[in-house]
């Protein structure tokens, strides 16, 4: 029991060091996954200081308060929810105030251990039943579920001890209760899988972050050319037909060339913008590279295609661009082509509208061109 003791707080320190060495350049929810643990271990570490046993138990309660607002916060701040940093501190204050009434007005261990448990059931278990709906990967199920076990330990402990079992009421029997070694036992398994599931929840979140940045385009927060083949790829089966617009500033490197390279991206980002306002929820939008944007529209028409196509043509000539440097007519030009329903796949028909978008720049520029098999016409006529 006494080696157990050690080996406890040890191991939560190991995990607290981790989890701190992974937040110092890492997520926020890391750090607070460190204060949690490093506050626990000092929880118990406390009742084997050579202090009075009055002052074992303020150290110990104060400890596992902070702890456990910890951990509320490391899965809020983990799950992007409202942090409710004011409720949780009032709250948190207030029980240590009762833990003191507990301590040095009715030195009693059972009411000690009432209001505590209490207290950090509730610091964590509101937390958990405002994110428990934000999990939605595997890892972050682990999570939320390993959390649920926690409280709900804590809530069982409570219940055996207090109520089925009973505890001695002398605050110095505490080191050698029943409850202090199921306590150890218990929180030893569980701080290990709150361990493990948290540190697997971050890795997993930080993986999707570096995956999200490798296929985003960060000027327009688009998809770039390797985001949109992973997307639009099982967006286009066989015989459900898509269609894929190619738009394509015109003389783009004049915008840059007359009104300097942060006008030409003020223009690409506005450009994003209209994009974004224009195409349905349904479209994979995506900046392909330069001044160049690829679309696919799952189960669209020709008529449809070409409709919108317009839209997004005329909103941009429409604009007023000299909030972005630029005090002339910003103009492109939009091929479209449909995937053919013998198609696997979206890159035939993105040539096709790729050789769409040229034959538009052919034509004059500030032209909509849609894409058939033998021929390029204007999207007026053709739809």
């Amino acid at each position: 029991m006494d080696h157990f003791a050690f080996l406890l707080p040890s191991t939560m320190i190991l995990f607290a060091i981790t989890f701190l060495a992974v937040g110092w350049s890492g997520p926020k929810s890391a750090r607070a996954w460190g204060l949690a643990f490093l506050f626990g271990a000092l929880g118990f570490i406390a009742p084997i200081l050579p202090l009075p046993f009055a002052l074992q138990s303020l150290l110990a309660n104060a400890a596992f308060l902070v702890s456990f607002y910890c951990y509320g916060d490391a899965l809020l701040l983990h799950f992007r929810a409202p942090r409710m940093i004011a409720p949780r501190i009032i709250f948190a204050l207030l029980a240590y105030a009762m833990v003191i009434v507990a301590v040095e007005g009715f030195a009693s261990l059972p009411l000690e251990l009432t209001v505590a448990d209490i207290s950090v059931a509730i610091l964590l278990g509101v937390p958990l039943a405002s994110v428990i709906w934000r999990a939605h990967t595997l890892p972050d199920r682990v999570l939320v579920a390993v959390a649920g076990i926690v409280v709900l330990d804590i809530i069982v402990r409570l219940f055996i001890f207090n109520v089925l079992v009973g505890i001695s009421p002398a605050l110095s029997d505490f080191a050698a209760s029943s409850y202090a070694y199921y306590n150890q036992v218990a929180v030893g398994v569980l701080s290990v899988g709150f361990a493990l599931a948290a540190m697997g929840s971050i890795v997993s979140q930080m993986l999707a972050g570096y995956r999200s940045a490798a296929e985003r385009d960060p000027l327009t927060g688009l998809l770039n050319r390797r985001g949109f083949d992973a997307v639009a790829a099982p967006m286009t089966p066989m015989g459900q037909g898509a269609a894929i617009l190619l738009v394509d500033v015109d003389r783009f490197k004049l915008i840059n060339d007359d009104f300097g390279h942060e006008a030409g991206d003020l223009v690409l980002a506005g450009l994003a913008d209209i994009l974004r306002s224009i195409l349905p929820g349904t479209a994979v939008i995506s900046r392909f590279g330069g001044e160049e944007f690829a679309v696919l529209i799952p189960r669209l028409s020709m008529a449809e295609a070409g409709a919108l196509a317009h839209g997004i043509r005329l909103a941009c000539s429409e604009r007023d661009w000299r909030l972005c440097g630029v005090d002339r007519l910003v103009t492109l030009c939009v091929g479209v082509s449909l995937v053919l329903s013998e198609e696997p796949n979206w890159k035939a028909a993105f040539k096709r509208a790729d050789s769409a978008l040229y034959a538009a720049k052919d034509d004059g520029r500030d032209r909509v061109m849609f894409a058939k098999p033998d021929a390029y016409l204007a999207i007026e006529r053709a739809a």
